[in-house]
């Protein structure tokens, strides 16, 4: 790995599938709403994907999509994770190389994890995951001067369960003044850890990244008061009150809420700053969180304000929102980079 990489992702490395839910049967998979997700056997991703027609496949997991498109914006990237040895681990290697992306990954025994999005018109995607050999990860894997040459460490959100690992990288982290982001990934997530997360934030020098529903967790746990009241009792700057207070305590933690079709919302120092965005018709969401993550991020690393980084965040979500999967057309990527240099 190049002595000056910037931006290490660590966390699940997964194929992503997409696909339309036409004559799909899920019927052993139980009765899943829209907009919803399951953890599923590997056996049972493998019988979902044979029943697809025109998946496109593409390299995933929330860190591994970050650094992906974060690369494609000239950011020099890495990332950690453990595939299979199978025609997905090496599909999942393949892409983050090609994106410029060095890979550094570790082959067990289980098959390479997956992560099936199925799009119906009109509606929320349904999303079948099973990470499998991305669950093998540990701290052993994790090289300390990996840790030590990078600028920026990514930690997927859905490694926080794994506490030795993250302990491990949050430690070496320490040692050598290596900044952390973390995106949560999911309400459950910030619920079943948010006690680590507030210490992270009031001790590590963190970037967190939370979706609306997550940041309303998060204020939840910080002022459990709020429970009790409604959302039309809090105006848009009450809302994330705690999170904006959290802040005050030092240059970090820096706090971004994704608000989807709304733009962003960033919180640091005790200020607020909000970055609007235009609202389209997406192709698919799924990934729009990671790709605000990546040109918020990017455009931290080149020293941009951070009204400019969620600016470029905003401007990254609303292209990948257009498309399944993470491949921009080669002008727009040119704009962007245009942009942030």
């Amino acid at each position: 790995m190049p002595a000056d990489c910037e931006l290490v992702g660590i966390g699940n490395a997964l194929i992503d599938i997409f696909a339309l839910s036409t004559n799909v049967s899920t019927p052993g998979l139980g009765n899943l709403p829209q907009g919803q997700g399951r953890h599923i056997a590997p056996e049972a991703l493998a019988a979902l994907v044979q029943q697809l027609s025109d998946p496109v496949l593409c390299a995933g997991g929330g860190a591994a999509n970050t650094v992906k498109l974060a690369a494609q914006l000239g950011i020099k990237t890495a990332f950690i994770g453990s595939v299979g040895n199978d025609a997905w681990g090496e599909r999942f290697r393949r892409e983050l190389e090609d994106a410029g992306t060095t890979a550094h990954l570790v082959t067990v025994r289980d098959p390479t994890g997956g992560c099936v999005v199925l799009k119906e018109q009109g509606s929320n995607a349904r999303v079948f995951a099973s990470p499998a050999a991305a669950l093998a990860l540990g701290p052993e894997h994790v090289d300390r001067d990996i840790i030590r040459r990078a600028q920026l460490i990514m930690l997927d959100g859905y490694i926080l369960g794994r506490t030795r690992l993250v302990e491990h990288v949050m430690q070496t982290a320490e040692q050598y003044g290596t900044f952390i982001a973390i995106d949560a990934g999911s309400v459950e997530i910030v619920e079943a850890h948010a006690s680590r997360l507030e210490t992270y934030c009031r001790t590590k020098p963190l970037i967190l990244f939370l979706n609306e529903d997550e940041a309303e967790a998060f204020c939840k746990y910080l002022d459990p008061r709020r429970a009790l009241l409604n959302d039309a009792d809090m105006d848009e700057e009450d809302r994330y009150l705690p999170l904006q207070n959290l802040t005050k305590q030092d240059i970090f933690p820096i706090i971004a809420v994704k608000l989807g079709d709304q733009g962003g919302r960033v919180f640091a120092n005790g200020e607020a700053y909000l970055a609007r965005t235009q609202a389209i018709v997406p192709f698919d969401t799924t990934g729009a969180g990671d790709a605000f993550a990546a040109g918020f991020l990017a455009a931290w690393l080149r020293g941009k304000s951070l009204s400019d980084c969620a600016e470029m965040g905003n401007r990254l979500a609303r292209e990948i929102i257009r498309i399944p999967g993470t491949k921009i057309e080669a002008r727009k990527l040119a704009s962007l980079r245009r942009a942030l240099n």
